[in-house]
């Protein structure tokens, strides 16, 4: 539908859902439009707007983005594809590798090097981890290691990184024999 939208507003035909907005209810299958009145003070459309270019996403909402490089634990960046993690284990640098999976799936599949702390009892104060060490988590797509990384971050620990995908994408581009579940 928004790829309809940019049609219509490209050749000037038809009716474009611009001042009204389609609302959609998955549970009862349905579309309702409402009007939507143009706000005077909005800083992108209104009678004075102040943002006139593209922004910088991550500055502008303080999102890290993710990294290539082995070079990461500088504060700046939470996500680390698989081939930097590869890169880093390499590397003279080695940093604590935690998994946060539960039992069953270490028993399936794990990165060599790796410490099991699940996340059903994970404590980031009770890790026995200095703050200040190097610390690359992962699970099975990279979701439940995040929420670990937030715990520790909140806890004082400042070099952090997830692996981007987690110990899936892992198998699929650096140890292609792994098992995968």
């Amino acid at each position: 539908m928004q790829a309809t939208e940019v049609i219509k507003l490209v050749l000037g035909e038809g009716l474009p859902m611009i001042g009204r907005l389609l609302l959609y209810d998955a549970m009862k299958m349905s579309f309702r439009e409402v009007k939507v009145r143009r706000n005077p003070d909005c800083e992108l459309c209104g009678e004075h707007p102040s943002v006139k270019e593209l922004i910088d996403y991550q500055a502008f909402c303080n999102v890290p983005l993710g990294v290539e490089e082995a070079e990461v634990f500088d504060g700046s960046a939470y996500e680390m594809t698989p081939k930097a993690l590869k890169k880093l284990l390499d590397s003279d640098e080695e940093p604590v590798l935690l998994d946060v999976r539960e039992p069953y799936e270490w028993d399936i599949c794990r990165i060599e090097g790796a410490e099991l702390m699940p996340l059903s009892s994970f404590k980031a104060d009770q890790t026995g981890i200095a703050t200040d060490t190097p610390i690359v988590l992962y699970c099975y797509k990279g979701v439940r290691s995040m929420s670990a990384l937030q715990e520790l971050k909140k806890a004082g620990f400042s070099k952090l990184n997830n692996l981007e995908g987690g110990i899936d994408r892992w198998a699929l581009e650096v140890d292609t024999d792994m098992p995968r579940y």
